[in-house]
């Protein structure tokens, strides 16, 4: 159904504001960067600020899709997209901080957070539950049917490595006491970090399943298991740990099995008598 002049004038109107918002946003962005440059000891806070400007527009990004099929009936491909590679950039910004190292020790953690020091588990963990619930909202918006599907299993993927490496284990170990402050948030934080390196693995695994079996696809989804046995094994964990070991190997196992097929299948080929080529 074509969409009438007088929708799209009412269409436009309407996202004037948001228009400007997202104006302002940019300005913003373009201070923070300059300000990152120019004091490089503290670029650990521009970065977060610059991932906070990044979510309010795409937040602002949605809010015009949203309008658009609620005013017009149409998904705005152009809003969406920005939004998409919005996020990307939020997830440099995140990676700068803390690193997109999945198989680094716990411990090592504690050194990326040292330039963030002045945040408190409480600020933390809203930050990363927002980034979550932007990329849901991301998803959502895009549908099922999105040629981009199977690329939200890599945002999904650095999202949860991202988790992973702005939880300090070394404070969760250090507070077990449930009267210490911010331990319910800390906890919190950990049980998200845990849920999403779980959510990625299975992703991976999925995608891996249904898209062709591209090996790199399952050894992600073991490397993301193996992060997540690392945690179980340091609280102690001792039964889900022997679960992922279980999972773990009989993944492995799938792999090996592979190679052993594409082993056999190429000496086979070389087996072939050579067809002989006559010249005249």
């Amino acid at each position: 159904m074509a969409v009438g002049k007088a929708e799209k004038a009412a269409y436009n109107d309407e996202i004037k504001d948001i228009k400007r918002a997202i104006d302002v946003i940019k300005r913003s962005i373009n201070e923070a960067t300059g300000k990152k440059k120019k004091h490089p000891a503290i670029a650990g806070y521009y970065s977060l600020e610059l991932a906070h400007h990044e979510m309010d527009a795409i937040d602002n990004f949605l809010k015009m899709n949203d309008l658009s099929v609620e005013m017009l009936g149409i998904r705005n491909s152009n809003f969406l997209d920005a939004a998409r590679k919005g996020f990307y950039k939020l997830l440099q910004y995140m990676e700068e901080i803390v690193g997109a190292d999945i198989d680094r020790s716990l411990k090592e953690n504690d050194e990326y957070l040292a330039v963030i020091n002045r945040l408190n588990p409480r600020q933390i963990l809203d930050f990363i539950q927002r980034i979550h619930g932007v990329l849901n909202s991301l998803k959502n918006k895009f549908g099922q049917d999105s040629k981009w599907k199977w690329s939200f299993v890599e945002l999904q993927a650095r999202l949860a490595v991202i988790t992973r490496n702005i939880t300090s284990f070394s404070e969760i170990a250090k507070f077990r006491d449930p009267r210490s402050e911010f331990f319910n948030e800390r906890k919190e934080l950990m049980q998200l970090c845990k849920e999403t390196l779980t959510e990625a693995a299975k992703q991976y695994r999925t995608k891996y399943e249904m898209v062709g079996k591209t090996r790199e696809d399952l050894i992600k989804s073991i490397e993301f298991l193996s992060a997540l046995r690392k945690i179980y094994v340091l609280f102690g964990e001792d039964v889900e740990a022997v679960k992922l070991k279980n999972i773990i190997d009989a993944a492995k196992m799938t792999l090996e099995a592979e190679d052993k097929s594409k082993d056999k299948v190429k000496k086979e080929k070389e087996k072939e008598p050579k067809k002989e080529i006559f010249t005249f």
